[in-house]
Order: structure tokens, then C-alpha cells, then sequence
């Protein structure tokens, strides 16, 4: 197989059901790897991802060509990340505050609520810093997220701690406590906190075979720690799929997930809720949505092919979370 370019790489390959197409691919740098550079390298790929005609994670990907060999570090409480595979690498263990008492947290649903929660915090108050950790249930490289790379230029996120098997954030943490407490920790400083997957949902079509369950982990470590979490839920009227229109069968599997009681953020775009929620939680309509955020802020929000004139209480819901965290719900 061959390619050229840096990390927006095309490969023809070579053999397979894919020979002779002409397939857009990353090599992801996080991995601590090298691969060849030249035009005509012959290297390994990933072709997955194409082959099953995915969507977000339809690419290829180049695998690391070479170990890192001598340069891998004395074990002085490093961790691995990848463990166990041909693609582990180590990481210095994160610096973490001792708890999250009185730290604002927002869990996100999905990794295209992330645009809109930014903007939210900057919109509500201005220099926030703002972190966001990454968690399993979608894509594992933080470099994958376009969004994290637009938000992080325009200053409305400050850092990224990439948690468990995710990687390539400013910080590297072993599990989502770890990553928590590294967000408000001396090192990142975040003054906001926002939870969430990265792009690529995992999905099987049942109510807990999903990426999106990495909420109910994230709001079980934060209530844990000594936070009031926020969930923002996933909400649609517009969605196709039955599951997933009013609120979604995904946030409906969190919050029976989420043992400690947690405060859901229901902007005033929502319908009312359906029966038999948990009532160990707090349902709390927020009058602020995101209504007007792109244009101040020079972003476009989507999901799924959707934006915001078409659904917007899907991103209202994210917005609402973070006015909710930081005492700006107008209450």
C-alpha cells in the first residue's frame, strides 16, 4: 500500500475487496510511532473501517512502522496506554486535585454536543477555562475530533485529558476518576469540566450495547468524587429512528445507570418527559438554550447531518447542562 502526506493521507491498496480505490487515511502521531514519509513508502493499513462502509470511522489508518525502542522511558509510575497490544506506548501519570467538591461538571451524550457546551460556557461567562475529558465509546484518538481542534483555535477549550484507552490529549489518564480529578487538577486548571466520547459513536441497536454508556461511568466517578454532576440528555424531534426521538433510549439507559442521583438539564425546547424515569434524579428546566451561539461564536453545530435550525433541542440540551453547572439557568 502506499500513500503520501503527513497525517491527511490518501492509500490505494494493493489487494483486497478495496484494490484500486483511492481512500482518504490518517496516521495518528499519539501512538508514539513512526511510519515512512516519502511518496511510495509501502506501509500497513487499516482498512476496516471502509470495508464495512462506517460512517465518522470510515478511513484507513496507517499502523506505526517502528517501536520506539530506546526511547520508551524508565517505569517511574508510568502507565501504558493500548496496553497489551502492538500499539502501546507509555505516559507520565496525570497531576490530580484530591476531589471535585464544588468543581462543575457536565457529562455529554454525545461528541457533537461538545461545540455547543463551549460555546456555552464562553458565551455565559467569558475566560472560563474549560477542559474536556475524553472517554471510550467513540473514537480513541483525540486528534480524530475536527471539532476539539476548532474549539481549541478559536479559545473556547483550553485542554483535553484523554481518559482509559483514549489518547492524544494535553493529558494522559488511566480511567475517567483519574481524568476527572487531572481536569481540575493544578496542571489543566479547568474551571468547567466536560465529560463526553469522542466522535463515532459505538452503536448495536440495544439499549446498552452503545458508546453513549460512558455517560452513566462518568456520572457514577463524578458524584464519587464529590461533584454535582449535569447531564445534558440526548434529545431529537427529528431523529428517524423511533429510539431516539423525545428522549433517547440512550439517556434513558444512563440514568438507570447512574446510582447517585444526578441534576438533568431539560431546556425549555423539550417536550415534557415520558414516564418512569429514575426519580433519584433531578429534572430541572433551563430557560437558556444555544440559540444564537454559532454566530457569536463562529461555529456551525451538526450531528448527524443535522444542524441547528433543523433540531435544535438535540443542542439546546448541551447548552442547558452547562448554564445549569455553572448557575447561569436564570433560577
Amino acid at each position: 500500500m502506499t500513500y503520501a502526506g503527513e497525517r491527511g493521507l490518501r492509500v490505494e491498496p494493493l489487494e483486497g475487496p478495496l484494490r484500486g480505490h483511492d481512500l482518504p487515511a490518517l496516521c495518528d502521531p499519539d501512538s508514539g510511532r513512526e511510519t515512512g514519509h516519502a511518496v511510495g513508502d509501502e506501509v500497513v493499513v487499516n482498512l476496516l473501517g471502509p470495508e464495512m462502509g462506517l460512517g465518522t470511522g470510515g478511513v484507513a489508518f496507517v499502523l506505526p512502522a517502528e517501536s520506539q525502542g530506546a526511547e520508551a522511558p524508565a517505569n517511574e509510575d508510568h502507565f501504558v496506554k493500548l496496553p497489551y497490544t502492538s500499539l502501546q506506548f507509555p505516559a507520565p501519570p496525570p497531576r490530580e486535585r484530591e476531589d471535585l467538591i464544588g468543581v462543575p461538571v457536565v457529562v455529554l451524550p454525545l461528541h457533537s454536543h461538545l461545540a455547543p457546551a463551549c460555546a456555552a460556557a464562553a458565551d455565559l461567562r467569558p475566560g472560563v477555562r474549560v477542559a474536556f475529558v475524553c472517554q471510550e465509546g467513540g473514537a480513541l484518538p483525540v486528534s480524530f475530533s475536527e471539532t476539539v481542534g476548532e474549539l481549541s483555535d478559536l479559545g473556547l477549550l483550553h485542554a483535553v485529558v484523554s481518559s482509559g484507552s483514549c489518547f492524544g490529549g494535553d493529558v494522559e489518564a488511566p480511567n475517567v476518576y483519574s481524568g476527572l480529578l487531572a481536569a481540575a487538577g493544578p496542571e489543566v486548571a479547568a474551571e468547567l469540566v466536560i465529560s463526553g466520547i469522542g466522535p463515532g459513536i459505538v452503536g448495536t441497536a440495544t439499549a446498552h450495547g452503545h458508546g453513549g454508556m460512558s455517560a452513566a461511568v462518568a456520572l457514577n466517578a463524578a458524584a464519587s468524587l464529590g461533584a454535582c454532576p449535569v447531564l445534558a440528555p440526548r434529545l431529537s424531534g427529528l431523529d428517524d429512528r423511533a429510539r431516539h426521538r423525545g428522549v433517547s433510549r440512550h439517556t434513558t439507559s444512563v440514568l438507570r445507570a447512574a446510582i447517585a442521583g444526578c441534576r438533568v438539564a431539560l431546556p425549555e425546547s423539550a417536550d415534557e418527559l415520558p414516564d418512569g424515569l429514575p426519580p433519584r434524579h433531578s429534572y430541572e428546566r433551563v430557560s437558556y438554550g444555544a440559540s444564537g451561539l454559532e454566530g457569536r461564536h463562529g461555529l456551525t453545530f451538526s450531528s448527524m447531518g443535522r444542524f441547528y435550525r433543523d433540531d435544535p433541542v438535540f443542542f439546546d440540551a448541551a447548552a442547558a447542562a452547562v448554564a445549569l453547572a455553572l448557575g447561569e439557568d436564570g433560577a
